[in-house]
């Protein structure tokens, strides 16, 4: 009978320990939750890959290896061309960052005045407009500048996140089943179907993220690099890069790319270069926005657009880079889980 009453008193303090614990871990890995999740995001990626190749090479963690490998190359060679255009820029500016600091004009803006000057506006007008552009260019460098400092100071930080983020990405691609199969023994048998559907919706949510908006950034960045290539911009490919990521922008999207770019060429004086790269923008814009995009991300048409568009601004706000994932994967959980509470609340009712 004592020790039938002990397992009773030890299986009563059992949730409260573990609710304890899990607080004290998220205590722990609240620094680094951000990057963990991100690695579970991108694990849900590799896998996928590795599942394609695994039939060929017969082992789980070389398919693994070999998968985060084929996910990291088009991340690797966007940083290298992004990382590359910057260090061509700033070797061109190197002798203007120190002006910059002491506030004198970093660059020749002869053209710009010249510009201005010829938009015949009263002296006055045309004086301003001249000193905002020099200010405005002045103060972006010396941001520019700032920015450099501060990533070079954060690299010890990046690289242990960098770590982290790899270790996570493997073992959730590689125990991946192991750990769907614990949730699923933990889970109440009445509550399995609530979470298998809402294991569907978030899946569906990842591969909409894919499917329905880096594909057709990854599109349109290709295509605008082409036409700033043959409109003889300088940093074809970083302007390509910007405007692809600009895609993820809502309402303005790229055109806060197209438009500064065409502005500013017309205002130089290359008005047909600045015309064409505002009716091309045009053009490759809303082609990828109401043709490519719709194509290719009908059959994830259940996910309601502004979860997407919720997610992707607040949670890049709140998360950085990886919130653009983690943002819309958290949003359009909850979404699912209220529409499908809703449905067999509804069911239940009808049955009532």
């Amino acid at each position: 009978m004592a020790l039938e009453n002990l397992k009773i008193k030890s299986f009563s303090t059992i949730i409260p320990l573990i609710i304890l614990l899990t607080l004290l871990s998220l205590g722990v890995l609240t620094p680094i939750l951000t990057t963990l999740i991100f690695g579970a995001i991108l694990a849900y990626y590799v896998r996928y890959i590795a599942k394609k190749i695994r039939p060929y090479l017969k082992n789980n963690t070389l398919s693994v290896f070999l998968g985060m490998i084929i996910l990291a190359i088009p991340l690797i060679l966007l940083i290298y061309f992004t990382f590359n255009q910057f260090l061509s820029i700033a070797g061109s500016l190197f002798g203007s960052l120190q002006q910059a600091a002491t506030g004198n004009p970093p660059v020749n803006l002869n053209q710009i005045n010249e510009a201005v000057q010829n938009l015949n506006l009263p002296s006055n007008v045309s004086q301003n407009i001249a000193d905002s552009i020099k200010s405005w260019i002045t103060e972006f460098i010396s941001y520019m500048a700032s920015s450099v400092i501060t990533l070079v100071s954060s690299i010890p930080f990046i690289a242990a996140q960098i770590l982290i983020l790899f270790f996570s990405v493997f073992y959730f691609a590689r125990d991946g089943d192991k750990i769907i199969q614990y949730t699923k023994d933990i889970i109440p048998d009445k509550d399995k179907d609530f979470y298998h559907q809402i294991l569907n919706s978030a899946d569906d949510v990842l591969k909409s993220i894919i499917v329905g908006n880096i594909i057709p950034a990854v599109i349109l960045g290709i295509l605008s690099g082409i036409v700033y290539y043959f409109l003889g911009y300088q940093y074809a490919i970083l302007l390509a890069i910007i405007s692809g990521i600009a895609m993820f922008i809502p309402v303005i999207g790229p055109w806060i790319v197209y438009g500064a770019i065409g502005i500013f060429s017309i205002l130089i004086g290359n008005t047909f270069q600045g015309v064409m790269v505002i009716i091309m923008g045009w053009i490759i814009e809303t082609s990828t926005d109401f043709y490519i995009r719709p194509k290719i991300a009908v059959q994830y048409s259940e996910i309601h657009p502004l979860v997407f568009l919720l997610g992707f601004i607040y949670g890049a706000v709140t998360m950085g880079v990886p919130g653009l994932f983690i943002g819309p994967l958290i949003l359009g959980i909850t979404y699912a889980a209220y529409k499908v509470y809703r449905k067999e609340k509804v069911k239940s009712n009808k049955n009532t």
